[in-house]
């Protein structure tokens, strides 16, 4: 697509003029000569666009690489590209290339290039979303460090993480603060669910992170976490590794924490965080919800149960 210049609709004006008016008085007119009226006449069809200026860049050079200078190029850059441009230079010169370090650079940048490939991944096994069908159908686990901002007391060089389990039908929360990421914890935590959510579980999901299970290629050993799930009768469903998505609620619910919770909470003592992760856990329970229908979880939880 071509620009329309002021340069074009200068020209335009010029030859509606000299088709009115005659060449002579057009020329006197734009302060131009006849022969230049006459040339922008000849291309003038009544559009704008055909007065637009052409390339002036010659179609040939008598200095510009031949044929088989531009094969030595090509050959060399194939077998020694991975050895950088001066190597290439030192064999084209071996091959007969009597040209300058920068046209040989030069012509390079001018070669095609083939674009890479993309590898799509097909290791996979294709994710099939459980959703949970009534209240403990599926509980998604996972783990979040607590911000260090709102640590106003002497932590001893301590890190404190925030344990979250969310049942997927109700949206009912269970939150737990520790002092270390492991699978000790994470056991602990979950020996003591069912008794904080008032109902048994069938399923649980995490990600695959150490607090949770065991690197696969390095040994097939299960964790104590999940030792302990498999003990409780409860099964242990794992997302597909860089996708969180799959674990979206839990996520989701960690961002909300953030917002509503952490950025503007002070904590001047492990006990008062205590009491107040778990007064702000007991009142999210009690926040009426859209995707709920406008009830909270556990209103969704005891009309379940009387149902």
């Amino acid at each position: 697509m071509k620009i329309i210049t002021e340069e074009m609709k200068y020209r335009k004006r010029m030859c509606e003029y000299a088709i009115k008016n005659g060449v002579t008085k057009a020329a006197r007119r734009y302060h131009t000569n006849r022969m230049f009226v006459y040339r922008q006449l000849a291309k003038y069809d009544g559009t704008v666009k055909s007065l637009a200026l052409k390339s002036r860049r010659p179609h040939s050079h008598p200095n510009a690489h031949t044929e088989d200078e531009i094969k030595i190029i090509t050959h060399v850059n194939v077998f020694y590209k991975n050895d950088g441009l001066a190597e290439i230079y030192v064999q084209a010169i071996k091959r007969g290339y009597k040209r300058s370090y920068g046209s040989m650079c030069k012509q390079i940048r001018k070669l095609p290039t083939n674009p890479k490939k993309i590898v799509k991944r097909t290791n996979y096994k294709k994710y099939k979303e459980i959703r949970g069908n009534y209240p403990g159908d599926k509980v998604q686990v996972d783990i979040k460090y607590v911000p260090n901002e709102c640590l106003k007391f002497d932590t001893k060089d301590k890190r404190y993480y925030q344990i979250t389990a969310i049942d997927e039908y109700s949206r009912k929360r269970v939150l737990f603060i520790v002092d270390e990421k492991s699978s000790y914890h994470t056991s602990k935590f979950v020996k003591q669910l069912e008794k904080l959510f008032g109902f048994k579980i069938k399923t649980i999901q995490t990600d695959n992170g150490s607090e949770f299970v065991n690197n696969q290629e390095e040994t097939k050993e299960l964790t104590l976490f999940e030792k302990t799930l498999k003990s409780l009768g409860i099964e242990h469903k794992r997302t597909r590794p860089y996708s969180p998505w799959q674990n979206g609620k839990v996520e989701r619910s960690h961002r909300i924490d953030n917002k509503q919770f952490y950025n503007k909470q002070e904590f001047n003592s492990e006990e008062e965080m205590h009491q107040k992760i778990k007064r702000y856990n007991s009142r999210y329970n009690n926040i009426a919800k859209k995707v709920l229908n406008f009830k909270n979880p556990n209103e969704m939880v005891r009309n379940y149960q009387f149902n």
